[in-house]
């Protein structure tokens, strides 16, 4: 097993294990305080509730006797308990956003190794050398190319969504910048994007410097994605990005069936469709995801998508803005 793969187990494991106990703790204090509050004694003697009890009521008394609380409560009124629920969350949404880091980490330094390129010495000897010196030579390799032909023709394709994602002026908008600032905001940028991504259950994902082409095998997830990153820009915007600029994207999305494979890697595979995706993006306006009609015409939920008026490679297109109340506000604190 190799590093990566160890280190990433052990990263999603944690991460499994502090949601699970987060959320377990959040439940069990808001369940006591509850039973309290509503006076459930038959609920409060159950056996669960009473292991429940026995486990967080320490921690309860504790923040208590801060507040001159009692505990149980009786007939007197005591919020520690809805406090520890809400403190368990937010412990548990801290731990997730440094593991998440400590994930991208990970991946950025263990990265996939290539795979060995096809050596000619080492094929079979009738392999080595193609020639048609002789008619029977030249039959052979006829025979060969109908049998290759007929494999690739028989390739099993796959319906793809393309979502294709770009930094508007991402140049620019690092000119006079801190170089600290430049690499955290965008490496806060592409760990929201692949967050969302792997939400939405990205296939396949190929980045640039400030880029990036992804493959999903849903269309309404990879709207569903595109979508989600947008709504999110304002909240980045205010929290995260440490340039002057605010970050700015434009979006496309098309559909294609594309012969890909598993182990495909998405910047090897050439296709129109894949094209269509980067030219859709490509004069999308900002902050905008931009698609076909073709491909707006199979969406079971088209709410929010209007007509642009254009055309990009021979297709009316429309976009989705993200609504007035995500999309304000995208000020970026002065660094």
């Amino acid at each position: 097993m190799s590093p990566r793969v160890l280190l990433l187990g052990v990263a999603t494991l944690v991460r499994w294990v502090v949601a699970v106990a987060g959320y377990a703790l959040a439940i069990g204090f808001l369940a006591l305080f509850v039973l309290e509050l509503f006076a459930l004694p038959k609920l409060a003697h159950a056996p669960l509730m009473l292991r429940t009890e026995t486990l967080l009521a320490p921690a309860i008394r504790w923040l208590s006797q801060w507040f001159g609380w009692h505990w149980p409560a009786g007939h007197s009124k005591n919020y520690a308990p809805l406090i520890l629920a809400v403190a368990a969350l937010v412990v548990r949404s801290v731990l997730d956003s440094m593991l998440l880091r400590v994930d991208s980490s990970v991946r950025r330094t263990f990265k996939k190794t290539a795979r060995p390129r096809y050596d000619a010495q080492n094929a079979a000897p009738g392999q080595r050398q193609l020639s048609a010196e002789t008619e029977q030579q030249r039959a052979m390799l006829l025979k060969r190319y109908r049998q290759i032909e007929d494999a690739l023709k028989s390739a099993s394709k796959k319906t793809c969504s393309f979502l294709s994602i770009d930094v508007v002026g991402s140049t620019k908008m690092k000119v006079g910048e801190r170089t600290t600032a430049i690499d955290a905001t965008f490496q806060a940028y592409e760990e929201l994007v692949r967050h969302t991504f792997d939400a939405c259950g990205v296939w396949k994902q190929t980045w640039t410097p400030d880029g990036v082409m992804a493959c999903f095998l849903d269309r309404e997830l990879a709207v569903s994605a595109a979508q989600q990153i947008l709504s999110s820009l304002a909240q980045f915007n205010r929290s995260e990005n440490q340039l002057r600029t605010p970050i700015a994207i434009r979006c496309g999305l098309n559909e294609g069936e594309v012969t890909i494979f598993e182990d495909s890697q998405l910047e090897k595979v050439a296709d129109h469709s894949i094209d269509i995706a980067g030219h859709m993006q490509k004069y999308a306006d900002e902050d905008t995801l931009q698609i076909a009609d073709a491909f707006y015409e199979k969406l079971s939920e088209r709410a929010g998508f209007d007509p642009t008026g254009r055309e990009v490679d021979g297709f009316a297109t429309y976009a989705w803005k993200p609504p007035v109340e995500a999309g304000i506000a995208q000020t970026a604190p002065i660094a």
